[in-house]
């Protein structure tokens, strides 16, 4: 199993980026971490390296079915812990790839997915500047990504969605400052947008 960090920096296409690591990649099984992620055990006292041998013991019992494993991402905003997600990260190469410039995701072309117990832990930011800038950096691309998707913005999209983001994030996180920051990147994505379109 080859372990691939995207470290670089700047990146404008993530999809095109973690594709061209999984080219160059001599392994069968890939996994992706990003730069502000890590790989926990789910028994609390389970050491990295006890997690990383129980997905290697998991691929060595693999029916070659299989071609992406799920993981379940806790995260982590300032420190406080806001909800879980979802995502694909280890995969078997010639079965899929990487699709969308920014908030990528692995679309499979052949075989099924699994899921692993293990856990990635992602810290989105050290600190309130940092996240901010980041916001503003990504709200930008997905801006971008949406307007090559033909996408539209409209007044009404960027007073309801931010809104409706707000909702769903504190739905999840119970955190009020981390879901104002998920709604103020809703706004800003919707409003580049728009005024990409006028």
């Amino acid at each position: 199993m080859n372990i691939l960090v995207l470290k670089k920096k700047n990146v404008t296409d993530f999809a095109k980026e973690r594709n061209e690591m999984l080219e160059k990649s001599n392994s069968v099984w890939n996994l992706f971490l990003d730069s502000d992620e890590k790989i926990e055990g789910i028994i609390p006292s389970e050491t990295r390296s006890q997690a990383w041998k129980s997905i290697n013991r998991l691929l060595r019992h693999d029916n070659n079915h299989t071609s992406a494993y799920i993981f379940r991402r806790k995260n982590y905003f300032l420190r406080q812990y806001v909800g879980d997600d979802y995502l694909i990260r280890l995969i078997r190469k010639g079965t899929g790839r990487w699709v969308r410039k920014v908030h990528e995701y692995w679309k499979v072309e052949k075989g099924h997915i699994g899921s692993v117990p293990d856990i990635i832990i992602h810290n989105t930011a050290p600190n309130l500047k940092n996240y901010i800038n980041k916001m503003n950096y990504y709200s930008t691309l997905h801006a971008r990504a949406n307007y090559e998707e033909d996408k539209k913005s409209s007044l009404f999209k960027i007073i309801i969605m931010p809104i409706v983001k707000f909702i769903v994030t504190f739905f999840k996180s119970k955190n009020v400052v981390f879901s104002i920051m998920q709604s103020f990147h809703s706004y800003l994505s919707w409003t580049k947008l728009y005024l990409r379109q006028y």
